[in-house]
Order: structure tokens, then sequence, then C-alpha cells
């Protein structure tokens, strides 16, 4: 009597084993991480299994043509093979030649969602918070779907502005100060990106799985994208200022976020450069300008908000001097009312 192995699941399966876990990623990546070494990374890349992996397989579960965790990693396989393209992948999965059908495409499109972390294409159940990417046709080659990648999603910079990226631009003050809401992402095309009307802010999380396509050499990231992502997590979310690290330890926890996010130290005053990004540079340009044309609208913005320190001062000794007037205002009136009550008292004795 034969057994199936863990790799036979469904992928429709979610809450997979850390053993399993381990498993996937050193098929993904060529990797041979141990079990202490896969432990450290973020509880078993937590973060990435739950918030995109499981939901991104439950999602395709019904419109895909794979069905098993084995049948997901040998499509993950054919398309890093450097002779991969559509017509092999077909035929790897006893597919029709040519124009692939919609099952075929939805396996594809799987794969490449859980290699890259990116929403390629589409998936009829699944509702991407952010955008989804059609970043190829039919009958692609290996080398044009990394170029595809790399052009669809990081064009050519277009912004020329020289901002500046002062230490006071954070994610922390972009939500205690500015307004803007971080909402969280498993989509790396979506990092940075701002929705509803400026007063949101996409920010991926998933900085362990980053890791392992830094590491790995079945990765189509180019290492200097990967190293530029890394940075924009230094620069919001830097570990040596107080402020950041208690407010992103409060969202890790709220929201079970990648722990590796947080973990990197500051960038220095030279790395903050806007010259030194490539790839995030625009989107990082309109987010500055979106802080700093932004107004604090609480009290609480106010005394966090500093990036105009005359400013800054100005209001609080106004509102002091308010304070101590109010105070001083409060002790006469109530001095004019003992004194009024002594003298009705003589009167009357």
């Amino acid at each position: 009597m034969s057994t199936q192995g863990p790799l036979q699941r469904d992928i429709a399966l979610n809450r997979l084993p850390i053993g399993l876990r381990q498993v996937i990623i050193n098929r993904i990546f060529g990797l041979n991480l141990g079990d202490g070494d896969f432990a450290a990374r973020d509880n078993g890349l937590s973060a990435y299994f739950n918030d995109w992996f499981e939901e991104q397989c439950e999602a395709a579960s019904g419109e895909v043509s794979i069905q098993t965790l084995e049948e997901l990693l040998d499509c993950i396989l054919y398309i890093q093979s450097p002779n991969g393209s559509q017509h092999k992948i077909s035929s790897k999965l006893s597919l029709t030649l040519g124009n692939l059908d919609t099952a075929s495409t939805a396996s594809i499109n799987l794969a490449a969602r859980i290699w890259l972390s990116i929403s390629v294409g589409s998936l009829s159940h699944y509702v991407t918070p952010g955008q989804d990417y059609n970043l190829w046709e039919n009958n692609w080659e290996h080398g044009e779907l990394s170029k595809a990648v790399h052009d669809t999603l990081w064009p050519k910079v277009q912004s020329t502005e020289r901002v500046k990226l002062p230490k006071v631009f954070t994610a922390a003050n972009l939500e205690t100060i500015a307004g803007i809401r971080v909402q969280w992402t498993s989509n790396l095309a979506d990092h940075l990106s701002l929705r509803d009307d400026d007063s949101k802010v996409m920010l991926y999380h998933q900085a362990s799985f980053l890791e392992l396509h830094k590491e790995s050499k079945n990765t189509l990231l180019r290492s200097d994208l990967i190293e530029e992502t890394i940075l924009t997590l230094r620069l919001l979310i830097p570990r040596n200022d107080p402020r950041s690290r208690s407010w992103f330890k409060k969202k890790q926890r709220k929201l079970h976020l990648d722990s590796k996010a947080g973990s990197y130290g500051s960038l220095s005053t030279s790395a903050r450069q806007i010259e030194r990004f490539h790839y995030w540079r625009d989107r990082l340009v309109v987010l500055k300008q979106t802080f700093d044309e932004s107004e604090p609208q609480t009290l609480r913005s106010w005394w966090y908000d500093d990036r105009k320190k005359v400013q800054w001062y100005t209001f609080w000794v106004a509102i002091l001097v308010l304070i101590l007037t109010i105070a001083f205002g409060l002790i006469q009136s109530i001095s004019g009312i003992v004194q009024a009550w002594v003298s009705m008292r003589s009167l009357h004795s």
C-alpha cells in the first residue's frame, strides 16, 4: 500500500506545517536550509505563507490545472528553467500547444506569483488590494519574462526632483504626522504606491522572502532591485529610531507582519540621497512630496511634527501662553470670589 508524500497535498489546504514549508522553500530557491536556519527566518516564513502563499493557492485552486503542491513546484521549476517557454510548459503540463487556455494560463500565473511575490496576471477568485500585472503575451521565452518583469513594473526613472529624505521621513511619521495610513502588502510591485487620493501608502513587508531571492540563483529579480527595496525599509522603518521601532512592533504583533522588515538599521546621511534610488525613486519622490504638503490635524500630530522647527516652537509657545493665560485668569477669578466671600462674611459679623 503506497502512501502519499507531503507534497501530494492539495494546493488549497492551508496551515502548512513548518517542515513542509521548509521543503517548499528549499525546492523553489534551490537552497538547503537546515531546521534551525529556516525557523529563524520569521518563524519559518510564517508571514509569507499566511499572507501570500496560502491565500494565492486557495484562490486559484478552482481555476488552475495543477492540483498538488508537487505540481505547483514543478511548474515553478519550468518557469525558472533557462530554456523555459510557454510552449514547453504547456507540453510538460500535458496541455494543448499554441494559445494557452484559461486553466494553463492561471497555473502559470499562480506559479509566477508564488515564486516572485508579485500579482502576475489575474485570479478570478482573488481580489488583489493593489494591482494585477499582465507581464507576458502568448509564446514568451525565459529571457523575455525577465525583461517583462522589470520593464513593466520598474520602467526607466522619470523624476529628476532632488528631494531630501531626512530622518523624520519614516513610516511611523507618515501615519502620525501626515495622516497617510500604511497598508501592508505582500505584492512587491505595489510597494510605495499611493492609494485612495494619496491617503494610503502600500508598504511591502516580506523582507525574509526577499532575502531568499538574494541568496538564491533561482531568481528573476535583479540583485540591485532587492538591495534597493531593503534600503527603502531601512529608510522608512529604521530600527535605531525608538519611535519607529515601537510603532512597527505594535503593527507586527497585531497584523503578523514579517519581523525582518523592521530589523534593519537606519541609513547614513549619504545613503538617504534620492539619487541612490533607481527602481523606487519616482514613488519615493511622490510620497515625500505628499508628506511635505500635509499639515497636522490633531494636537498629537502637532507634537510629533518637528519638520519646521521655528513653526513647531512658535505653535507650542503660543499654546503654553494660552494655557498660562487661562490658568492665571482662573486664579484671579477664584481669588476675586474668595475676597468677595470674605468681605460678605465680615459685613455680617
